[in-house]
């Protein structure tokens, strides 16, 4: 998939900048899934995009499986998860595809981490030029 890009923004925005403006984007958006659960800015902050480290701040036990994947796979998903949501599907799907943008746009090395088994953490995990942003939502998968 190919992100666009915009001259407005750059990979050197100050991690407060790129955490409002990440703020802003996810107000209101939701992750198709049985909780609907809503994306976050987490308050918790990350030295590196390890999975030892995703599991503290997580509050995970070290055997909690942690799979990754990638943003490409995260929007099929999403798309995929949205046809039976009709027009309002079609919106979340078109908010979900500007937020990956924004994020390519920002940073580099965007690892999407799934961490359990039922109630699955997902967190999307970037490097930017100040340190590492995240965003963070829960998924149930029966």
């Amino acid at each position: 998939m190919t992100y666009k890009k915009s001259v407005d923004l750059t990979k050197s925005m100050a991690a407060n900048q790129v955490s409002s403006e990440l703020k802003r984007q996810v107000q209101g958006l939701w992750l198709p899934s049985e909780t609907e659960a809503p994306w976050t800015v987490p308050t918790w902050t990350l030295t590196s995009s390890n999975i030892p480290e995703l599991r503290q701040v997580l509050w995970r036990a070290p055997e909690t499986p942690v799979s990754e994947t990638s943003l490409d796979e995260l929007m099929a998903q999403v798309r995929q998860r949205c046809h039976g949501y009709g027009e309002e599907g079609k919106t979340i799907a078109q908010r979900h595809q500007e937020l990956f943008d924004f994020l390519q746009q920002i940073g580099d090395r965007w690892r999407v981490f799934r961490a359990g088994e039922v109630t699955v953490d997902i967190v999307v995990v970037g490097e930017i030029d100040d340190g590492y942003v995240a965003l963070q939502t829960q998924s149930v998968e029966t």
